[in-house]
This record gives C-alpha cells, sequence and structure tokens, in this order.
C-alpha cells in the first residue's frame, strides 16, 4: 500500500477518534448543565439571627426566649465551640475557624482570608444575603466597609467580611439595614417575597447580625440588661418585621412556610463548663420538641448543607465531622 494512503487513513482513524470524543464531551457537560439541584429536604431558605454572650440557662429565664423554647426545636445540650465570638462566627459559615482560636492569635481582630478553595463558605455553595445593622456602606457603593466598627455596627459580627472573595466579587450582598426605618432592607425583601415569590425570591441563605444594642453584647458589664435587650429586639423582629403569630411562633403568610428561622447566640457568657448556649428552630417544617443530643454550630451548617444536597465544607474536619440534625422535621 502507497505510504500516503497508510498516513492518509491513519490520519482520517485520529480525527474520527478526536471528533468522537469531543461530541461526547459536549454530550456529557450539556448533560450536567441541564441536571436539576436537588430538591431541598426540609426548608427552602433558612435565616440565622445570632445573639451574643449568654448561657443556655440565662437565655431560659427570659420569657420570650422561653416561649420561643416551647414552640421550637429547643437545643438543650447546643455548645458554643470556643471564645471569643469572632472564631465562632467564622465557624457558622464556613466550618472552620482557620486557627483563630489558637492561643497565639486568639483576638477578636478580624482577618482577611485568602480568595482560594481553602477558604471557602457557604457563599461559594448557596445564593445568599447577610443583613447587617447600621453597615455603614451605601447599597451603591462601588467597595465594602472593611473598618472594624463604626457606631453600633461591628465588622467581627458579618463574618462573610473576612473572605476576600466577598470583598473583591459579591461583596453587595451584604445588606445595610437602618433599625429606624419602617421599611427598611430586610423588611423590604421580607414584604416584596411574600407578595410575589416569583418575581422576588428570597436568598436560600440568609444570616442577619444586629447591632451591639440589639443582638445584647452592650452593656458587657450586665449582661441581664443586654439579655433584656436583646429579647425585645426580637420580639419586635419576629412579630413584626417577620409576621410570626405571636401565640404560635409560626409564620402567618404561607410564602413563609418554607423559611427554617434558627435563633442562637456565639458564645456563652463565661467559661463555666459545660458552655451551653440557646439555640431554636422555629418555622412550619418543625416538631415542637427538647433535643437533648450534643450539637454545635458546626452540626446547624452540615444540616443546612444536608438539606440543600451539599457536601460538607471540610470532609475531614469542622462541619465534615459535625452530625446531621435529625429527627426535628415533620
Amino acid at each position: 500500500m502507497p505510504l500516503c494512503c497508510r498516513y492518509g487513513r491513519t490520519f482520517t482513524r485520529i480525527a474520527l477518534s478526536v471528533w468522537a470524543m469531543t461530541v461526547l464531551s459536549f454530550a456529557e457537560n450539556a448533560s450536567n448543565a441541564t441536571t436539576p439541584a436537588p430538591t431541598p429536604k426540609h426548608f427552602d431558605h433558612v435565616l440565622i439571627v445570632v445573639l451574643e454572650n449568654q448561657s443556655y440557662d440565662s437565655a431560659t429565664k427570659n420569657d420570650l426566649l422561653k416561649s420561643l423554647a416551647q414552640r421550637g426545636a429547643n437545643f438543650t445540650n447546643f455548645g458554643n465551640l470556643y471564645h471569643y465570638s469572632y472564631p465562632n462566627y467564622l465557624a457558622m459559615i464556613a466550618g472552620s475557624d482557620f486557627g483563630t482560636h489558637k492561643p497565639q492569635i486568639l483576638s477578636d481582630n478580624q482577618r482577611n482570608f485568602k480568595n482560594d478553595s481553602e477558604h471557602r463558605t457557604i457563599a461559594d455553595l448557596l445564593n445568599w444575603k447577610n443583613y447587617a445593622e447600621d453597615y455603614p456602606a451605601s447599597p451603591t457603593a462601588g467597595k465594602p466597609f472593611l473598618g472594624d466598627r463604626k457606631g453600633r455596627y461591628v465588622r467581627k459580627h458579618v463574618p462573610f467580611l473576612s473572605f476576600r472573595g466577598v470583598q473583591e466579587k459579591s461583596f453587595h450582598n451584604v445588606i445595610g439595614v437602618d433599625t429606624r426605618a419602617q421599611n427598611n432592607a430586610f423588611v423590604s425583601d421580607i414584604g416584596s417575597f411574600i407578595a410575589d415569590p416569583q418575581a422576588h425570591p428570597l436568598p436560600e441563605y440568609m444570616f442577619y447580625s444586629p447591632n451591639l444594642d440589639d443582638d445584647g453584647h452592650d452593656p458587657t458589664f450586665n449582661p441581664q440588661e443586654g439579655l433584656k435587650k436583646s429579647a425585645d429586639w426580637l420580639r419586635v423582629f419576629l412579630r413584626t418585621w417577620l409576621r410570626f403569630d405571636d401565640t404560635t411562633w409560626l409564620p402567618k403568610d404561607e410564602q413563609l412556610k418554607r423559611t427554617l428561622v434558627i435563633v442562637t447566640f456565639d458564645e456563652s457568657e463565661g467559661n463555666n463548663k459545660p458552655e451551653r448556649i440557646y439555640t431554636v428552630f422555629l418555622g412550619a417544617m418543625v416538631k415542637p420538641q427538647e433535643i437533648t443530643a450534643a450539637y454545635t454550630h458546626y452540626s446547624v451548617l452540615r444540616t443546612i448543607e444536608d438539606n440543600f444536597g451539599l457536601e460538607p465544607i471540610h470532609k475531614e474536619s469542622g462541619d465534615g465531622t459535625a452530625s446531621v440534625i435529625t429527627g426535628i422535621w415533620k
């Protein structure tokens, strides 16, 4: 056979092989692109509200928090991970505190974590917003406000701003809330969703950061006064802003029936062991009960990931080693 024919046939076979692999690759990619996301198991949206520095025993002496515990899933053996606040906030959204609890760097000073695979958060996996009371940056600002604090606002309670990926690309998902405005950004988003869920969908993941008054942090020298301030604020938040019925502590609006509300604290008010903090799940999908199993902030994140069919952010540590919360769903 002439040499040119042999080479010609060989070239043709190679070309056909490359063409076939290319077609197969396109088909696989097209199939992956059209594969629908898993249907959420128990809730379509989650809203986490974080209050400050109270032990479980102190919190349950408050009339409002006691009432919420009786009408929701009340975790009687829920522990904070660390002292100070900051490592706990990072753990809530990222499944790790990235070593900020270690004695040589232990502080509440904010850090700026690299935009890489080692520093992912739930923001890399779900639609999200972090509502932050008194956050100084305007909605049209071209960059985030990264100062440690201003007035009653503190950055350490807005954990998403610790990550370069958010600072550079999605900082507009941190939404300032003016508590003095009746129709502030949070109230407006909830109201728009109730009016037209299709046109104004809520994010799958919402994190709410009250200011230093509303979260009960200040005055730190009087925890009982701080607890009363946070509970008074929370009552208004649930009744007026979320339109919850104050006899059942369930949403009045049908559109919010698939929204899970989690009220928790960052840490206990002291170092007395065991360090238990108040955490309650509220929503139409929750069976009211006491849960005595031991859980932490990592467990909450792992449960959210599981609900949306997601793998843990850290497979061998943090949220990856935490148990999914079960047995509380209707």
